[in-house]
């Protein structure tokens, strides 16, 4: 059963409640992306002494960087809590350190209680990380499981833009409430959803996956061919009775890590963090007079709307064609940024007359970090990994993400004032290059493959030449 669309009876399945399904599982990219722009509209009021006490400049990078810290340990042991308790009950269960988190932010009375609170809510962002995607995959119909598997990284980006704005307008007190209620919606609305499954199946518990099913696809829906394809999987994985460390040695399982640990890896190298660190300065460049909290709230709404792009098309052209292009392009405009900054450093009179193209670079690069290596990276997590492994890989790759996040913000001023602007931008196109060549010859294509497709493609075990290239077009090969 491999068709993009499965049918019995000559009746689809109701998609409604799958992308409902999706909408509400993702506010965990929501509340993440809370957590993320938080500390861009409140640096200068905590610097200020809003709160009673002043943060200083020493201790405000900590309150930033110290989330990714927390999400590292969160999305660490996610993947096998998931497979203990659940996809459902974890997504309600990371209610209790996302409440902790907020409630430190909200009554601190010190730096202090704000660095802990940071990393509460950092363990709930990694949880979020791991959990939302995988419950997404596995309640998705292969004809639109890409498109809603970019939702979570839309989210995401509404979460950071919805900081941003609220942070433009309200206290840092009120900011916190508003973020903090957030996950609380969540946990509430996922009272009300169908565990995946997918899980229910693995736990052997047949007739409340076929009322979970049944729900996601509709009454009229006949569920038995998804059933018996979910049965065959997990029945197939029982057969080869692999201990657990020896899932981990097949030739998928080394693949999909391989690729699940690269697109993170060029995610957060691509430069990013980096471009949108300097977006006041390139606005400034430009002769802008926007205020710094508008620059950003627009480059907030570029990211939301190209992001949004992104869940249009990633289920006609394909994961493969878009992280291409997406760091191709990234690469090219961290080049030109590099130059920009070359010659600002050695010809400012030069520089002041092309201030257009800074601009220009950086609303390229957001829009197709935002449509590519942005949201199919976190798709792809839950999508590559055999399901004898499909927890911990997803919790491995994860972690390695915020690894790499707390690396690039903890290192990165560091390097800049070391080499220069030009010199650290231009690192970052050598990586996007070198990511570029990684998706061409390295990722499959997943696009309208079931799990077991995608496991016979990683294990080599299934003809797919055209994986090698790039599927340029939006046709689907069987």
């Amino acid at each position: 059963i491999s068709q993009a669309t499965l049918m019995s009876d000559g009746v689809k399945a109701n998609k409604f409640p799958q992308y409902i399904a999706a909408l509400i599982v993702t506010i965990g990219g929501l509340a993440m992306g809370t957590t993320l722009g938080w500390t861009s509209p409140t640096e200068l009021p905590l610097k200020a002494g809003e709160y009673g006490f002043e943060v200083n400049n020493a201790q405000f990078p900590w309150i930033g960087s110290l989330m990714s810290i927390g999400a590292i340990f969160g999305a660490a042991f996610t993947g096998t809590i998931t497979d203990k308790i659940g996809r459902k009950n974890t997504i309600i269960g990371i209610i209790i350190p996302s409440v902790v988190g907020w409630a430190l932010m909200i009554w601190a009375v010190n730096p202090y209680m704000m660095m802990v609170g940071r990393v509460i809510l950092g363990l709930a962002s990694g949880a979020y990380s791991v959990s939302c995607p995988m419950y997404t995959n596995e309640i998705s119909e292969i004809e639109i499981r890409g498109t809603l598997g970019t939702y979570f990284q839309l989210q995401i980006t509404i979460g950071i833009l919805l900081s941003y704005v609220i942070g433009a307008v309200v206290p840092v007190f009120w900011l916190s409430v508003i973020c903090g209620i957030i996950p609380i919606v969540l946990s509430v609305l996922m009272i009300f959803m169908p565990e995946t499954p997918y899980y229910l199946l693995m736990k052997h518990d047949v007739d409340k996956a076929r009322r979970s099913l049944q729900k996601l696809r509709g009454k009229k829906y006949n569920i038995d061919g998804e059933i018996e394809q979910f049965q065959a999987t997990i029945e197939r994985v029982a057969a080869e009775k692999l201990s657990f460390k020896q899932a981990f040695t097949t030739v998928s399982a080394k693949r999909g890590l391989a690729v699940g640990l690269g697109v993170m890896f060029f995610q957060q190298l691509s430069g990013i963090n980096a471009v949108i660190f300097y977006t006041s300065q390139i606005f400034k460049s430009a002769g802008s007079k926007l205020a710094p909290s508008l620059a950003t709230i627009i480059v907030g709404g570029v990211s939301v709307v190209a992001t949004f792009i992104s869940t249009l098309i990633v289920d006609r052209l394909g994961r493969k064609p878009l992280l291409f292009i997406s760091d191709l392009v990234m690469a090219l405009a961290s080049c030109v940024l590099g130059v920009f900054f070359w010659i600002q450093t050695h010809e400012p009179e030069k520089a002041n007359s092309i201030g257009w193209l800074p601009i220009a670079c950086l609303s390229v690069f957001i829009i197709l970090f935002s449509i590519g290596y942005g949201p199919i990276p976190w798709m792809f997590i839950a999508e590559i990994f055999p399901p004898a492994i499909k927890g911990p890989a997803s919790s491995i790759a994860c972690l390695f993400n915020w690894v790499c996040a707390f690396l690039v913000t903890l290192f990165f001023p560091i390097v800049k004032d070391a080499i220069g602007s030009a010199a650290t931008f231009w690192i970052f196109m050598v990586i996007s290059f070198i990511g570029t060549a990684f998706v061409y010859f390295v990722i499959p294509e997943t696009k309208g493959k079931s799990i077991d497709e995608i496991q016979k493609i990683l294990g080599g075990s299934s003809s797919s030449s055209s994986d090698a290239t790039i599927e340029a077009s939006g046709v689907k090969q069987n």
